[in-house]
């Protein structure tokens, strides 16, 4: 029995005329779908462009490149300087400076962090973006960032962290359970290709947040977990036209932040209490 040659479905063993495609890839080819439509009638990963995965991957260089010209140093740049960059610090965080959930995220510590992170963001975001609309996949990133960095202030308060690599471990969550619960037409031998890549990025990632100051597993497996929760509520609104499969998705990221929002204030009290212990 053949497999359709764009999404590898098993083909009818008597399908004349079907060109090597799967109903749902014939129908593709004769309407123009966009990005967030149905997902069984996605064209390539590509077919859009990752518009938004290269604007997160330069706003990361971009905030590296200018730490660097202000004299942090770009193999191993110390806690404080990651601190007046914007990094998660638990004293801070919890004082009025909640913003370095999102900014810690951006920032860095050191050249092999961000390469190692950028690959992983290349990787993932690409085929995320185009599974999801851009603003889908632009908030879902964002909250999966944010999500790491609760995570590691709860864990590590005391800790100063820096690093994308939480929102990255949420990509990876939100296509798991996609690839999962949904319908996607990425052809099955990429699909096995970037899962092993995504495995070798992860297992080295947890590594290096085991040996290396200032990258938290925390935040990897904080981001994981919100990215398993978004693709799990989303990958169902694939099957659904695109103007409510995107409104659904909304209303999904919104609960999501707000949910978020509502565990952060319990994660700060915690901190509160906790770094008073120390303190006293």
């Amino acid at each position: 029995m053949a497999d359709c040659t764009r999404c590898g479905r098993k083909l009818p063993a008597i399908s004349f005329g079907s060109g090597g495609l799967c109903d749902n890839c014939r129908q593709a080819e004769q309407d123009e779908i966009q990005p967030g439509g149905h997902a069984s009638q996605l064209i390539s990963p590509w077919s859009t462009g990752p518009a938004v995965t290269l604007a997160i991957i330069g706003i990361n260089v971009a905030v590296y490149l200018a730490m660097v010209l202000n004299g942090v140093s770009p193999v191993e740049p110390t806690g404080q300087q990651l601190v007046s960059w914007g990094a998660d610090f638990g004293p801070y965080t919890v004082s009025g400076q909640s913003w370095r959930l999102l900014t810690s995220a951006f920032e860095h510590a050191g050249i092999i962090h961000i390469a190692l992170n950028m690959w992983g963001l290349w990787v993932l975001g690409r085929v995320a973006e185009h599974i999801y609309d851009k603003g889908t996949f632009l908030g879902a990133y964002v909250l999966c960032g944010i999500g790491g960095g609760i995570a590691s202030l709860f864990w590590e308060p005391a800790v100063v962290m820096v690093g994308a690599s939480g929102a990255i471990f949420g990509l990876l969550g939100l296509l798991l359970t996609t690839f999962w619960l949904g319908e996607s037409s990425i052809a099955r031998d990429y699909s096995r290709g970037m899962m092993a890549n995504l495995l070798i990025y992860g297992a080295y990632s947890l590594y290096r947040g085991a040996t290396v100051p200032g990258i938290s597993n925390s935040a990897h497996l904080g981001g994981l977990f919100t990215g398993l929760i978004l693709g799990g509520l989303m990958a169902p609104s694939l099957t659904n036209h695109p103007h409510q499969s995107r409104g659904l998705r909304w209303m999904i990221l919104t609960g999501s932040a707000v949910a978020l929002f509502v565990l952060f204030q319990v994660v700060k009290a915690s901190v509160i209490n906790s770094l008073q212990g120390i303190g006293s």
